[in-house]
């Protein structure tokens, strides 16, 4: 599961808001190898002596983006500290008072634990989640500055929206798939009245896919039917250069 910060931020977030993502499968097969093991007696338990190993294997993913304390930073002192706190989890997560606990009371206990966690994460402008117009905008006139960090945030937004419409994994998207991935990515912008709805700017879906089509063979740039990631982002990215220099100029009006 190697992935840079942005990335992570992306993942987890579509892990725990989209259940049938492919997320969501990653983050329940990290968390369900975790939990194997540390099953040591293969009787599908893990015991308080195991415990704390599964939850050091489990916090080192998100310790590896600043995410998490390491052990020592939160138990500096040798005074048993450490045990009694994961004693103190163990029996919260076993409420059924046995000595032992079972892979849903894990994945029960982990999926509370990291939905609450998100919560604090950066929000995510791109996509228009819990933040004001202002915001949204700041970002994207920021955005066209490839050296900026914002830029990078625009960069995974637009890689989220090409993957997700990738469906058969193959690396590119098809005219059927292209589609989907234009609503996608224009969901945010429509959410602050800066793009018109689809109804509104076609009479119906037939013509709509005519103009989507058309589109997609404008950012076909080596004719071969398909859209690579290199060509979507290049396409995207000078739309949005085009976009922010007309608001600049309606603004200077």
């Amino acid at each position: 599961m190697e992935k840079t910060k942005e990335e992570f931020n992306l993942f987890i977030r579509e892990a725990m808001s989209e259940p049938n993502s492919d997320a969501s499968v990653q983050l329940y097969q990290f968390l369900l190898g975790c939990f194997v093991r540390a099953d040591e007696d293969l009787e599908g338990r893990v015991k308080l002596a195991n415990f704390d190993s599964l939850i050091a294997e489990a916090a080192e993913l998100p310790r590896k983006y600043g995410y998490a304390p390491t052990k020592e930073e939160m138990y500096p002192k040798d005074d048993g500290a450490c045990e009694k706190a994961r004693a103190k989890t163990f029996a919260q997560i076993n409420n059924k008072d046995q000595d032992y606990i079972t892979l849903e009371q894990w994945l029960k206990f982990s999926m509370k634990h990291i939905k609450m966690k998100v919560k604090t994460l950066p929000k995510a402008v791109m996509t228009g989640e819990g933040v004001s117009k202002k915001e949204f905008l700041e970002l994207v006139e920021k955005a066209v500055d490839k050296t900026s960090p914002e830029f990078r945030e625009l960069y995974f937004f637009l890689l989220k929206c090409f993957v997700d419409a990738d469906r058969d994994h193959d690396g590119s998207v098809n005219a059927a798939e292209f589609d989907t991935m234009i609503e996608v990515a224009a969901s945010a912008p429509r959410k602050y009245g800066l793009a018109p709805q689809s109804k509104k700017m076609y009479k119906n879906v037939a013509e709509r896919l005519e103009r989507r089509t058309e589109q997609f063979k404008e950012m076909d740039l080596n004719d071969n039917g398909k859209i690579s990631f290199d060509e979507w982002l290049s396409y995207s990215v000078d739309h949005i250069i085009g976009k922010v220099n007309a608001m600049h100029l309606t603004s200077k009006r």
